[in-house]
């Protein structure tokens, strides 16, 4: 407990499902960042040049699984559809590792992949933070969630070590059984949470509460409160810049490793140190910075920060279109985003009501950042096909990059407006009417 208590404020009743948590949150990361370079692998293997057409199955894929996804949440308890989408995925690994067990893998079985990853990297971290919802209350929220992510982020460490180590070895196949196994293992912790009791805590209403409960939320239900929320429409174009931006720097770092690189294996032991990287240094904000920044900087520079360098990093890829430049600019990318924007991302959505912060929330995170992504890969695609070709990607980027910088000042402004608002609510509650 002492120990805990350096990290994260923990009560003696809690420890045992806060590290239950963490583990399997690690757990689930950890199997994911196995497989993450073998998915960008894959991208290359297919082609940089037909990338834009996965991204568009990948979204077609999401939007004819929501449906499905919520049929399952209404009609089974959280334990049963937690362990049957889990089981899910981790079969479907075991199917992959006998298609890449081959001499020669078929192209449809790489697209295949690449859509797979990006499918079960969304619904299995949806479906974990809905269950950290459920196991704890709004006050062990605030407390507990930031050491649970920091939990994550530690098998997001370790997955691209097991990768990079492994790789050059044992292959890509023996990976996936790895990643399979791993994610097998976290079943435990679903069951040992669901059941989780206290002498302290009314623990059998919490228990029969996250057993029963069924997860709502529609999407059509979202774009509704979106069409009539300027607040909330601006966050989709916030969101739609960002998938833009993150795009452009994949779909380039892509193609600089292609032209760098002949070996698949070099490439994926590449992308696993860049993920390594990333996720030490994520760790490292998670643990000693991210919860202080706001309060030095303010919320509106804090949303401003990683549109600002990327916006720079943009102007940087112009100018010297070079792999190592491209990987700064990624690792910038990617730590300020899970450590910094992510949260700052997820706040802005705690000024808005219950409806809007399950139904809104669920089609910007899943429709709206999707289909900017697909989007922006057949922009990057024709505009590559022209004579400017990559200097005028770095061009629209920069005019992106201001656009988004613009708009995260805007939303900022808002939030910090809300905020005081509903602090004077609640002093004033006579004014709610």
């Amino acid at each position: 407990m002492s120990f805990l208590n350096r990290f994260v404020s923990v009560k003696p009743n809690e420890a045992k499902a806060l590290i239950a948590s963490c583990a399997y949150f690690f757990l689930i990361l950890c199997a994911y960042y196995i497989i993450r370079p073998i998915r960008d692998e894959m991208a290359i293997a297919n082609g940089v040049a037909n990338i834009q057409w996965i991204l568009l199955a990948t979204v077609i894929t999401l939007l004819a699984l929501t449906p499905v996804f919520g049929w399952v949440t209404t009609r089974f308890r959280t334990k049963q559809f937690l362990s049957y989408c889990t089981f899910f995925f981790s079969s479907h690994l075991v199917v992959f590792f006998f298609l890449f067990n081959v001499e020669e893998r078929p192209a449809i079985v790489t697209q295949a992949f690449y859509v797979w990853v990006n499918v079960f990297n969304m619904f299995i971290v949806s479906l974990f933070w809905s269950f950290m919802n459920d196991v704890f209350g709004r006050e062990q929220a605030k407390r507990l969630f930031a050491f649970i992510a920091a939990g994550g982020t530690a098998g997001a460490i370790c997955g691209p070590v097991i990768t990079r180590s492994l790789v050059q070895s044992v292959g890509l196949a023996p990976l996936l059984l790895i990643s399979a196994a791993v994610l097998a293992l976290s079943l435990v912790f679903i069951s040992w949470l669901i059941n989780w009791k206290n002498d302290d805590y009314d623990q059998s209403n919490t228990a029969h509460r996250v057993a029963d409960k069924k997860l709502g939320g529609s999407v059509l239900g979202g774009l509704t409160l979106i069409r009539h929320s300027p607040y909330l429409t601006g966050i989709c174009v916030f969101i739609l810049l960002y998938a833009v931006s993150i795009t452009f720097v994949q779909i380039r770092q892509a193609e600089l490793i292609e032209a760098a690189y002949s070996v698949p294996e070099k490439r994926t032991q590449l992308f696993a140190t860049i993920d390594l990287t990333v996720n030490v240094l994520v760790l490292a904000f998670q643990l000693f910075i991210t919860s202080r920044l706001i309060s030095w900087l303010g919320f509106r520079f804090i949303l401003l920060l990683v549109p600002l360098g990327i916006t720079i990093g943009f102007g940087l890829m112009a100018l010297v279109p070079l792999l190592p430049i491209m990987i700064a600019i990624e690792v910038f990318r990617r730590v300020g985003d899970y450590a910094i924007m992510k949260p700052a991302r997820e706040m802005l959505f705690s000024v808005v009501s219950r409806e809007e912060k399950y139904k809104a929330k669920n089609f910007i995170d899943t429709t709206v950042l999707r289909s900017g992504g697909a989007s922006s890969a057949w922009i990057y695609k024709a505009v590559t096909a022209t004579a400017a070709g990559a200097a005028s990607v770095a061009g629209i980027s920069i005019v992106l990059g201001v656009a988004w910088c613009s708009i995260s000042v805007w939303l900022g402004g808002r939030f910090n407006h809300r905020q005081e608002r509903a602090r004077h609510l609640e002093y004033r509650p006579e004014l709610k009417n």
